[in-house]
């Protein structure tokens, strides 16, 4: 075994991780003052799916197997917000539909499609 390898973050658990969306589309999301950034946590208990769109509050249920994830009955508060963040919010509950495969690189989390195209990418954020 190579131990020379200690420089490599282990990867986060995909699990009980709170992951900060940072860019979506290709794209990179910002976070507004006063507002919730949007981020994703996916709770291992009844595979519930809890976060924020950048403005609403969201839920719902994930099904996971091996590499391939998807999310079902998304659901989210419907508070208006600027149009910046009511874009954010519309293309990621839009990406959340097309997910089919997850895949974690160190603090990392990319949410993809079928085509292999990423929709979504997340940071880990410590909790203190």
């Amino acid at each position: 075994m190579d131990t020379h390898e200690t420089a490599h973050r282990p990867n986060e658990p995909l699990i009980n991780t709170y992951w900060k969306l940072v860019t979506l589309d290709s794209a990179p999301v910002v976070t507004h003052e006063n507002f919730r950034e949007a981020h994703l946590v996916l709770h291992q208990e009844a595979s519930r799916l809890a976060g924020a769109t950048g403005c609403n509050t969201l839920m719902g249920s994930y099904r996971m197997e091996n590499e391939r994830i998807t999310f079902g009955q998304i659901a989210s508060t419907k508070m208006a917000c600027p149009t910046p963040q009511m874009k954010t919010e519309r293309d990621f509950l839009a990406a959340l539909k097309e997910v089919t495969a997850w895949s974690v690189d160190g603090a990392m989390l990319v949410l993809s499609s079928d085509s292999n195209e990423p929709l979504a990418v997340f940071e880990a954020v410590y909790l203190y």
